[in-house]
């Protein structure tokens, strides 16, 4: 009997869900917004032309890797993070943890070049790394439950939605708001493939039923129109919220550069 409960135990403790590389991840790039933001104008400008990411720096290797982590906004942070949460949650419980930060990193090197190739500005934020991430979650599990703005969805139908207006925005207004769309897109891409060689026959399935998720988008348009506009609006003010935190936090820190 005693051996019965010690292995019905493990089973549980087995089952337990991690998230930690997710929380990690999350609690870097606060970090490092936090501290950019409490420097002076002039050294915060200087560290966005130092290290962010463009093809005619390619040389500079450390711009790789320190642009996935700047972020030039409250908001940029945000909607990077909340993202990041929502899909990085799912994927990391999926894969092993190596895994998850090699679509996670590559996905977001990859979406830079994909940027620096197409323009000559200057790129940062975890975007790529964060679409990488989705890329893969949503093949290899389509039905998930997670959010639409506030609203609970299958992960398909999100994902789908975000693709949707990514490819429209690329091709049709590529220079609104200064996104770097083509970095989104290359790292979906990547977690698309990082997916399909993880588990083909599940990458797949979930293929099929996201085709599915596009005839339901095409017949219920109107209402997934109207969830969206309500979680927009939802999200708006707490973005707003969050940002008058955020640059107060940051305002505190300023001290260090006294």
């Amino acid at each position: 009997m005693k051996g019965q409960k010690r292995g019905r135990k493990e089973i549980v403790v087995s089952k337990k869900k991690n998230n930690k590389f997710t929380w990690y991840l999350i609690i870097a790039n606060i970090a490092v917004f936090l501290l950019v933001f409490s420097m002076p104008e002039a050294l915060r400008d200087s560290v966005f032309g130092t290290f962010s990411f463009s093809f005619s720096n390619i040389a500079e290797v450390w711009r790789w890797f320190t642009s996935l982590f700047l972020h030039v906004s409250a908001s940029h942070l945000f909607f990077n993070m909340l993202g990041l949460y929502f899909f990085g949650k799912i994927l990391e419980n999926e894969v092993p943890k190596n895994w998850f930060l090699s679509v996670y990193f590559i996905g977001g090197l990859l979406g830079n070049f994909a940027f620096g190739v197409t323009d000559s500005g200057l790129v940062a934020g975890a975007s790529g790394c964060v679409f990488a991430v989705m890329g893969a979650a949503m093949l290899l599990n389509p039905v998930r439950k997670t959010h639409m703005y506030v609203i609970p969805l299958p992960l398909g139908i999100v994902a789908i939605i975000f693709i949707i207006a990514e490819v429209f925005v690329a091709y049709f207004e590529p220079a609104l708001g200064n996104i770097a769309h083509v970095a989104h897109l290359a790292g979906l891409l990547t977690g698309g493939v990082f997916a399909f060689f993880h588990d083909w026959k599940r990458s797949i399935k979930g293929g099929i039923v996201l085709g599915i998720c596009v005839l339901l988008l095409i017949f219920m348009g109107p209402i997934f129109g109207l969830i969206t506009g309500i979680g927009a609006l939802v999200l708006a003010v707490i973005d707003m919220v969050i940002g008058f935190v955020l640059y107060n936090l940051a305002a505190i820190l300023s001290f260090i550069w006294v």
